[in-house]
């Protein structure tokens, strides 16, 4: 090999830099050097003038690359200035240069060779290292059709659009050899190139001059190596490869590998359609691979969140048409200003299998604290004998209806507030003497409700708990406990409260025996997570994804201190509490005035116009149609413009600009869907002339898809000014 370890030799970090840079790493700004007098600046008698020229030439390119990273990547350069870094070369007097990276040594040509070998094992295994999320609709569409036999939605239109997507992809390639086995997307075109490793830097200007990359995402997980590569590469030059519209450049730099992994995917989702990670390919320029295969396996883990939670139209649809109609009932609408005691304590509750261990202690403390049951948290508590002050329901279908329908259940909500979304079911309504409602946070129809925003939101996504949390700290509840929030299960263990649906024998009929045995099938399996009180339990992903929502729930407010006494997963930012530790100071008293203002916190008569606004938001989609009618015109030549078609168009629902105008939040979440399914064929097919043919059709498909969901928009409109639905039309 032809790197030689060295165990001494690193120059001392500071020892031949030029004041401008000796100053940067001691903290004063970099124009003191110009203070400096020519002794104090002089280089070492013993330099030769070509030693010099070349040292002075390497620290230019390290200092200019510093005040780049301090204007583009701060939290990079903030490390590096932390970190006592030693110069990684040596220079002699005929400036030959020998180059240090971890325990390695060698000159300019040996790392220029191995980058040259990297970049052949890259080119030779791209297929092999592109990234692809599972898409098994390809070979069966009824996973992304299927919701359309739910007789809960309101006149579906989505799900024929994205059959139809996905059939004629299947008409024009449907022999394994007609598709790559990874996505393609032309000759040395790659959308997204995640490099590991900087080091002497030679693989990433090649990359760059080999490749048409749109996205360019720079992996560090040795602050050492990417100071090395400071004084080998322009950094400012490559960024400004990337300056075009729609093509970005990034840097990600942290010892902790979880975060390092997070930062990754955020800004891949910042910077891309979510979809676009498709196909990725993977650079490894890394000594360390163990520590890059678990940062690797860290980020493959968790590609499956850029997928979810973009929402769909049919279903943003459902809930607008239950928001006309709770409008039209007048429903009271929490609009705030309540103030809690500051000793009231909330328990917020679930139906996690640590409920049971909880009930006693609950029973104990019953009349000091303001009891929130979570969704499906009413059927253990009714089991258990245990009311509620008030109960939380989110989800917009008639399930919430049926799975609310027990015998049991009933006679707690009727006597018990019932507190639910916008753009919840209207039946529910009538299982409580005293509904209200909650407008949702980032929820089309609760803007559809509320344009200026006016009123406050709530985090309730993905679960109940999510809700019964978000809304008890915007209450003003400081102390918060969370009862059966598990969002994690024992292998050997209950995934459910013993006393809930799940359980208790109370699931009749074929809708609630379905759901049960559903939800059984899915905790079959779960991926370990750390734990509250162990290393790991098992969570499957909504619950991972509850935790997460948790986790920015409490982050949001600093001043609240949030127990989690929970024999489930660990979830940041909460007091780890057993349940014998638990100690309620609180008074009746103010458990009574604490109820007292959330009621309060609920109005009637205050939300919006909705015909007006509906019609607002037909007058918005018609201008998508048009500004989507032109974008799609764009002339198509090659199969990389499918995939810029794509781009430009995820660019076009995120503007900042459009973030405030209702239209988008109905029909982005869609247009990501069906983007993602148009990206996946375009990549697997071959024929390149088929792939062009096809892409035309399926953004013609998109068009149509936007105007036929319009019809229903549009009969919407209706029932908002005349209280009656027109016919539907025939398809």
């Amino acid at each position: 090999m032809f790197f030689r370890s060295h165990s001494q030799g690193f120059l001392a970090h500071n020892r031949h830099l030029p004041w401008s840079i000796c100053l940067l790493f001691a903290g004063p700004t970099l124009s003191d050097a110009n203070n400096m007098n020519e002794s104090e600046s002089a280089a070492p008698a013993e330099w030769t003038p070509l030693q010099e020229a070349y040292i002075q030439k390497l620290y230019a390119t390290y200092q200019a690359n510093l005040y780049f990273l301090r204007a583009h990547f701060p939290a990079v350069f903030d490390t590096l200035m932390a970190s006592k870094l030693p110069a990684p070369f040596e220079v002699d007097a005929q400036a030959r240069m020998t180059i240090f990276s971890g325990k390695h040594a060698g000159g300019v040509r040996d790392f220029t060779d191995l980058g040259r070998v990297l970049l052949n094992e890259f080119e030779l295994s791209t297929d092999g290292t592109r990234i692809w999320v599972e898409a098994g609709y390809l070979e069966n569409p009824a996973e992304i059709t299927d919701y359309a036999g739910n007789p809960d939605f309101f006149r579906p239109v989505e799900h024929r659009f994205r059959a139809e997507i996905v059939r004629r992809f299947h008409e024009r390639c449907p022999r394994p050899e007609q598709r790559h086995r990874r996505p393609v997307f032309g000759d040395h075109v790659l959308p997204v190139v995640i490099v590991f490793g900087s080091g002497f830097g030679w693989h990433l200007e090649r990359l760059v001059d080999e490749y048409e990359i749109f996205h360019l995402f720079i992996v560090d997980t040795d602050v050492e190596r990417l100071n090395m590569s400071l004084y080998f590469v322009d950094y400012i030059a490559l960024h400004q490869r990337f300056e075009r519209n729609g093509r970005t450049f990034s840097i990600a730099l942290h010892d902790d590998n979880e975060l390092l992994a997070a930062s990754v995917l955020a800004t891949i989702q910042k910077h891309a359609a979510p979809y676009m990670v498709q196909g990725a390919a993977l650079f490894f320029h890394d000594y360390d691979s163990e520590r890059v295969h678990d940062l690797w396996k860290r980020i493959g883990a968790d590609m499956t969140k850029l997928f979810r939670g973009w929402g769909f139209f049919d279903d943003e649809v459902l809930g607008l048409r239950h928001a006309v109609e709770n409008a039209m009932a007048r429903r009271p609408v929490f609009v705030g200003g309540g103030v809690v005691p500051t000793d009231a304590v909330a328990v917020v509750v679930g139906a996690g299998p640590s409920l049971d261990t909880l009930l006693p202690v609950l029973r104990a403390h019953r009349d000091q604290v303001v009891v929130f049951s979570c969704g499906t948290a009413i059927s253990a508590l009714a089991n258990a004998g245990v009311d509620p002050d008030f109960h939380i329901e989110i989800e917009r279908t008639a399930a919430t209806y049926r799975i609310l329908d027990t015998p049991r259940t009933r006679a707690v909500l009727a006597r018990t507030p019932l507190l639910t979304s916008a753009i919840m079911y209207p039946g529910v309504f009538d299982l409580s003497p005293n509904p209200a409602m909650f407008l949702k946070d980032i929820d089309f129809g609760s803007n559809m409700l509320d344009f200026d925003r006016r009123l406050p939101r709530v985090r309730t996504n993905p679960t109940c708990t999510n809700g019964g949390l978000d809304l008890a700290l915007k209450m003003g509840f400081r102390k918060v406990f969370l009862f059966g929030v598990d969002l994690g299960f024992h292998p050997d263990g209950a995934h459910h409260s013993r006393n809930s649906i799940y359980y208790n024998g109370e699931a009749k009929g074929d809708y609630l025996t379905g759901v049960v045995a559903g939800t059984n099938w899915l905790h079959r399996s779960g991926n370990p997570v750390p734990g509250n009180f162990c290393e790991t339990v098992l969570s499957t992903e909504q619950l991972t994804y509850s935790r997460d929502v948790l986790q920015v729930s409490i982050a949001a407010h600093p001043d609240a201190v949030v127990y989690n006494p929970n024999d489930g997963a660990r979830i940041a930012w909460t007091e780890r509490i057993r349940p014998e530790e638990i100690r309620i100071d609180a008074s009746p008293a103010s458990r009574q005035a604490a109820i007292t203002a959330v009621s309060s916190a609920f109005m009637r008569g205050v939300l919006d116009d909705m015909p007006g606004n509906i019609a607002n938001l037909l007058a918005q989609l018609d201008a998508v149609i048009a500004d989507l009618t032109e974008l799609f015109a764009r002339p198509l030549q090659r199969k990389a413009d499918l995939f810029v078609r794509l781009a430009d168009m995820h660019a076009y629902f995120f503007k900042a600009e459009h973030q405030d105008s209702q239209v988008f939040p109905l029909v982005r979440g869609s247009m990501q869907h069906m983007g993602r399914f148009a990206n996946d064929c375009f990549a697997l097919m071959k024929d390149e002339a088929d792939a062009l043919s096809y892409g035309a059709e399926v953004f013609d498909l998109l068009l149509e898809f936007l105007r036929a969901g319009r019809e229903n928009i549009l009969a919407l409109h209706t029932l908002a000014s005349t209280g009656t639905l027109p016919e539907k039309r025939e398809e």
